[in-house]
């Protein structure tokens, strides 16, 4: 589903990276300010390009950071009649940007277009482009258009209509498409039509679909066909196809597809040298299990265009200090936070375990259980179980409730963690008792506004939001209002706040180099290294390894001394 969810709009859309300011070309909330500029400016120049009825569809902006998704692989806007890019930073902030590459076979024909802020870059449907900000920062504005109001209200793409009239297979592609949500089977017949012709996209998309029917289809599913599709494709010169197919010949699937790993790595290859990040990732691991280190050239390439599992492998990586990886907690700090803001699940876990435990970085518990809320939410093992004993010990402000960490807990087992299962006891035992009794918490907007500052403040606080950017009253109604019952959560993959590195301790050598220490020689007064007194020195030490080590132990009501919590978070491998 992952695949045909992308290709229904032709457009790659992750949570976090891109605002939307307009659906169905209506400009209101955060879009308003944009009115005067699209009505009087935009529009115009689109109408005056590609036709006086066109309107406009959806706009977006997005942003391209480091520690962030880097890369969007060339596409065409199939559902989408004209597209208009729009800089906001000037060219010099970063290196790379928005391209034109001929085809979606290769990328020897890229080309990259230096776009300055207020620059703007006008298409159709039937162009082929991309983004790969390769360095700095890069913020756009873009906005899609089809070709009436009437087609904007319906969803539909009529200007496909001649051409599918004379056969032509990127009209038929275009227009199966647009039938997807309202007349499968229809969509299927056109994609069918245009694979006939040796469309590539197509011959990708419905192999996508008899490998995982769109709705739940089952009936619809046929791995041989799928498996026929791909290679086509592959041989074709597809680059998705080659990854795909390779990607799943690596691995096997029983019942499906017969394991062939040096066909997977020869067409994981030719994907590689067509410049896709997955094909890089998979194609990476199974060097380095085959002990060949090339695999992490491969990794880093991945990481590079911000491929989250990627990045989450090679934080692992750096933190066992694997194939010849120095030890480095700070690199793989860094990797882990890349890997989590983009929504994946054991990264978002593993950065809240350095968080709570205060490794590498500035302890931050509250930071870190909402880490693992998010991880739990998106199906990590460890982070279910990591959440559950957060509501078990109330850890980062959380309200304690014991049979909701119980359910957590439970679901962690299911999935297989031998911890979770370890651990299941303390958690029955502490669910025969009452939960502490519950604060009173505001459900209403109109509740909120009667409470002052300090209580706002004492509020997020006991409920573990950050308000750290929150200045004015305002502010924090607004950012309390996210969290009331019913509202879904929001979750920005871009960092809440900038994350403190833990500074690095100052050791004995390090004074003796600044010659705040006498050596260990005669200098000085003439005592020796073993005459002088450390006191002072020693004691500065041992206070801040007792101040930050010393962990606060809680006892659940009903439980023996035997059965205490656990004190360390589980670490996702």
């Amino acid at each position: 589903m992952r695949q045909f969810r992308g290709l229904l709009s032709g457009r790659t859309k992750l949570q976090g990276f891109a605002v939307e300011v307009a659906e169905l070309g209506v400009l209101d909330g955060k879009g308003s300010a944009l009115r005067p500029l699209v009505e009087t400016v935009l529009l115009p120049l689109v109408r005056q390009k590609y036709g006086q009825t066109a309107a406009l569809s959806s706009a977006c902006f997005r942003r391209f950071v480091p520690e962030e998704r880097r890369f969007i692989p060339p596409h065409q806007e199939y559902d989408s009649f004209a597209v208009m890019t729009i800089a906001l930073q000037e060219s010099a902030s970063y290196t790379g940007g928005f391209f034109l590459q001929g085809s979606g076979k290769a990328f020897v024909d890229r080309k990259f277009l230096q776009l300055g802020r207020g620059d703007l870059c006008i298409f159709q449907y039937d162009l082929c482009h991309g983004v790969d900000v390769q360095e700095g920062s890069h913020l756009e504005l873009v906005l899609h258009f089809k070709d009436s109001p009437q087609a904007v209200a319906d969803g539909s793409c009529p200007w496909y209509s001649k051409m599918v009239e004379v056969g032509d297979p990127d009209g038929l592609f275009g227009h199966a498409l647009s039938l997807v949500k309202k007349d499968f089977p229809a969509a299927k017949e056109f994609v069918e039509k245009a694979c006939e012709q040796d469309h590539v996209e197509a011959l990708y998309t419905a192999a996508e679909w008899f490998w995982d029917s769109p709705f739940g289809l089952e009936e619809s599913q046929n791995s041989s066909a799928s498996v026929e599709l791909w290679r086509r494709a592959a041989e074709l010169g597809h680059c998705r196809s080659r990854s795909r197919l390779g990607s799943l010949l690596m691995q096997g699937v029983p019942g499906r597809l017969q394991q062939d790993i040096w066909e997977g790595k020869r067409l994981l290859r030719l994907a590689f040298e067509q410049d896709d990040p997955d094909a890089a990732f998979h194609l990476g691991q199974a060097l380095l299990q085959d002990g060949d280190r090339d695999g992490v050239t491969k990794l880093l390439a991945a990481c590079a265009k911000g491929h989250p599992r990627a990045c989450f492998q090679v934080a692992e990586l750096y933190r066992e200090g694997q194939f010849q990886f120095p030890k480095d907690l700070r690199q793989s700090v860094r990797y882990t936070k890349w890997a989590a803001h983009q929504g994946d699940a054991q990264a978002l876990s593993n950065l809240g375990h350095l968080l709570i435990n205060g490794m590498g970085v500035v302890k931050d518990e509250a930071k870190a259980v909402r880490l693992f809320r998010h991880a739990a939410k998106l199906g990590a093992a460890e982070g279910m179980l990591n959440y559950g004993l957060a509501l078990l010990r109330g850890s980062g402000g959380v309200k304690v409730d014991y049979q909701e960490a119980l359910e957590w807990a439970q679901k962690s087992a299911a999935l297989g963690h031998s911890l979770a299962h370890q651990q299941l006891s303390t958690f029955f035992n502490a669910a025969k008792n009452p939960n502490p009794p519950a604060r009173c918490v505001p459900s209403s907007m109109q509740e909120l506004c009667s409470l002052g500052v300090k209580e706002l403040r004492d509020l997020l606080r006991l409920e573990g939001i950050d308000f750290s950017d929150c200045i004015e009253k305002s502010d924090l109604l607004a950012r309390a209002a996210l969290h009331l019952p019913g509202v879904t959560e929001p979750w920005d993959a871009a960092p809440e706040h900038t994350m403190l590195l833990e500074p690095k301790r100052i050791n004995k050598e390090i004074l003796r180099q600044r010659g705040q220490l006498p050596s260990q020689g005669c200098q000085g007064n003439g005592k020796s290294g073993a005459d002088r007194d450390p006191t002072a020195l020693d004691g500065a030490i041992k206070q801040g390894a007792t101040s930050s080590g010393t962990q606060r132990s809680e006892v659940i009501p009903g439980l023996s001394q035997a059965e205490k919590l656990p004190e360390v978070f589980e670490l996702a491998d």
